[in-house]
């Protein structure tokens, strides 16, 4: 009597369930083909297999009877799936049942009939399902008067359609029949739950269903597009082509005969660079030990995102086949924000993980070298502020090996004002920071870099000691995202060039060939000194591996870790503070750069090597302790010597011949406005 994908259509049931089957491969043989080459040319086609020419339309010998059609619809595609570089699925597909009614045609029913012949179907079902499921006498009426040759899904509650389980359908089978049938469809699956929600993202409805009267290309059912992550991202790929069905209906509206010119074209499949493994050890121990914060892992030879964690997330399930309001509010009102991607969305003060850059800038410039020692008093007058260093005992002359690994302020205050603002600025933007890294998922943070150009241009002035000062320590105006922070470290590792950040690895058919890959690039060469980097390096090994460094409580037996604690202040008025931990291992032959931040909670104390570094420790050991013993990682890490850690006397006196002193500036009064003085007036940096 009508259109409908239950087992009164098998024909058409089977074609349509067939290729939702075709997209729910199990997850042991979801592994995607990683060696498959580029599609250059498309084979040429064999005319002897090319399939029959395409039937014409279904017509309709009684056109001028008012119940007589020949309907041509869209059937949508199953979208492709999403997967980890080694296949294990982010995102499939899977097969669902809704309640369908069928309104035959009632010759010279009023309104009134019409409606009670459908509630009365209605009715019936609510009564073995114990559901009060409805639809409106308007919506039932509209639906017989233009669609009655289609099936009316009603198995409805708070707008979104709900599913039929098999328990609730071996309820239903005797009234399963002409007028109740079940309509099946394809839902989104994301069999990971809440793992990589932020990269993977969601779906939801195209456009509500047609209400109207029927016109060529309609859609049978509901189709779907990305809303968020991949899933928008790549949308054009991961849709596919819908299929067309020509329907021939009789004078009394039954069904006579149906004709698929084309079949659905399942969507392709996106392979991304995350990592499974590293990714859920990531998100396990930011769960663990943060209440919000968030991790990225990078490779420092490729620039494959291997994890880009963020917490708290959500369960991807709950968007399926949509949100329910209530559901959707909770989550957009929590204020740990669930819903934010942190790691690549969230622009944060770097902290004393910025003094890299500050200690690179120096040493460039030629006003530092790695035997200028500066004192490591517990403040500094800069103009007329004071700026403080996290301890609150003097520690004596050091040089960058030592003020790195101990975090010294007042040390890089000096070196900033001694170096000056284009120096610093300029090794800022060069090592990535102030834009965006250019992975394919909207509204990435770009954070900010303030320059001398900025300043004259929006506060009249070049860029003045005292922001000078706050941002040698990654405080005042400057801001990056976890990537950015990682992409730096990606980028120290190297020393010649910051590989391009890399999350999407290929984009494959249905029969595995690779229609589109990434290959690995640079994003811009650095070309560090070798011996200003390495200097560097010797205090970030000294973080970790030193007597008194700031981030010890981050080594792990496997490999030596480069690292750099940092604390920032934050959202000062909550009294509520940040704490970093970045670096990458081994530290004699880069191979993952890494970045955490933790977000405290108002009123607590944090610091980086207390906080974010025993989170670099768990998921270091989880990746290496789990990984087999074959393992291409391990391999490659075998024979890589650990550095030799630098432990630098501090002077208290005379340093001897190698001492270099260079006499204090003279500061200028900072001509800042009064208005800022809130923020840069006292600032007390922890590490």
């Amino acid at each position: 009597m009508s259109l409908s994908f239950s087992l009164k259509n098998p024909r058409l049931c089977r074609v349509v369930c067939f290729f939702i089957a075709a997209s729910l491969p199990l997850v042991a043989e979801a592994q995607v083909v990683l060696k498959a080459q580029p599609v250059l040319d498309e084979p040429k086609a064999d005319v002897s297999k090319l399939p029959p020419p395409p039937k014409e339309d279904l017509k309709a010998s009684w056109q001028t009877q008012k119940e007589a059609r020949a309907m041509t619809l869209s059937v949508p595609a199953p979208r492709g799936q999403i997967v980890d570089r080694n296949g294990i699925p982010f995102a499939q597909n899977r097969a669902a049942n809704y309640l369908a009614l069928v309104m035959p045609y009632l010759e010279g029913a009023s309104d009134a009939q019409i409606v009670a012949f459908a509630k009365k179907t209605i009715d019936a079902t609510n009564r073995a399902l114990g559901k009060a499921w409805s639809l409106s006498d308007d919506k039932l009426l509209l639906h017989y008067k233009h669609r009655r040759w289609l099936p009316l899904v009603f198995s409805i509650e708070e707008g979104l359609n709900v599913e039929i389980t098999p328990d609730m359908e071996d309820k239903l089978a005797p009234l399963l029949g002409t007028n109740l049938v079940l309509q099946p469809s394809y839902l989104r699956h994301y069999p990971q739950g809440a793992t990589a929600c932020h990269i993977v993202g969601y779906t939801g409805k195209t456009r509500p269903l047609p209400t109207g009267p029927i016109v060529d290309g309609d859609p049978v059912f509901e189709e779907m597009e990305g809303r968020e992550g991949i899933e928008t991202a790549f949308d054009s790929d991961l849709k596919g082509a819908p299929g067309i069905v020509n329907v021939l209906f009789s004078p009394d509206g039954k069904r006579l005969s149906e004709d698929v010119r084309r079949v659905p074209s399942p969507g392709r499949n996106v392979v991304l660079s995350i990592d499974y493994n590293f990714q859920k050890y990531a998100e396990n121990a930011l769960r663990k030990h943060t209440t919000s914060g968030a991790m990225v892992i990078m490779d420092v030879t490729n620039g494959d995102i291997l994890a880009m964690a963020s917490n708290p997330g959500f369960d991807l399930n709950e968007f399926v086949p949509g949100i329910r309001q209530k559901r959707y509010e909770e989550l957009t009102k929590d204020p740990r924000l669930p819903l934010y991607p942190r790691a690549f969305r969230g622009e944060y003060p770097p902290a004393s993980t910025f003094k890299i850059v500050t200690a690179l800038a120096a040493l460039d410039s030629g006003k530092v070298t790695a035997k200028t020692y500066y004192d490591c008093t517990t403040a500094l007058e800069v103009g007329n502020r004071v700026f403080h260093n996290w301890n609150k005992e003097a520690e004596g002359s050091m040089t960058v090996v030592t003020a790195i690994k101990r975090s010294c302020n007042t040390w890089f205050y000096r070196a900033a004002l001694d170096s000056g603002a284009d120096y610093l600025s300029n090794m800022a933007l060069r090592l990535g920071f102030g834009e965006r890294t250019g992975i394919p998922l909207k509204a990435e943070g770009a954070g900010f870099v303030q320059t001398n150009a900025w300043s004259q241009q929006n506060l009249g002035t070049k860029t003045q000691s005292g922001d000078l000062a706050n941002m040698a320590i990654g405080q005042g105006r400057v801001l990056a995202t976890p990537l950015q922070v990682c992409q730096c470290m990606a980028g120290l590792g190297d020393g010649t060039r910051i590989p391009q950040p890399r999350l999407v690895l290929q984009v494959q058919d249905m029969a595995d060939r690779v229609v589109m890959a990434y290959e690995p690039k640079d994003r811009k060469r650095i070309d560090l000194n070798p011996d200003h980097r390495q200097t560097v390096i010797n205090g970030m090994v000294a973080v970790v591996n030193g007597a008194g460094g700031t981030g010890r409580s981050a080594g792990i037996k496997h490999a030596e870790i480069a690292g750099k604690t940092g604390t920032a202040q934050w959202k000062i008025a909550k009294d509520q503070n940040l704490a970093w931990f970045t670096g990458f291992l081994p530290a004699g032959k880069p191979m993952f750069a890494f970045a955490v931040v933790y977000e405290g909670e108002p009123g607590e104390t944090v610091s980086g090597g207390q906080k974010a570094a025993p989170i670099v420790r768990e998921v270091f050991t989880n990746i290496f302790e789990k990984a087999p013993a074959d393992d291409p990682m391990l391999l490659a890490m075998k024979d890589v010597p650990k550095a030799e850690v630098v432990e630098e006397e501090v002077q208290n006196g005379d340093g001897g011949e190698d001492r270099v002193v260079p006499a204090r500036p003279a500061l200028q009064p900072s001509t800042d406005k009064k208005t800022l003085g809130g923020f840069f007036k006292r600032l007390f940096g922890r590490d």
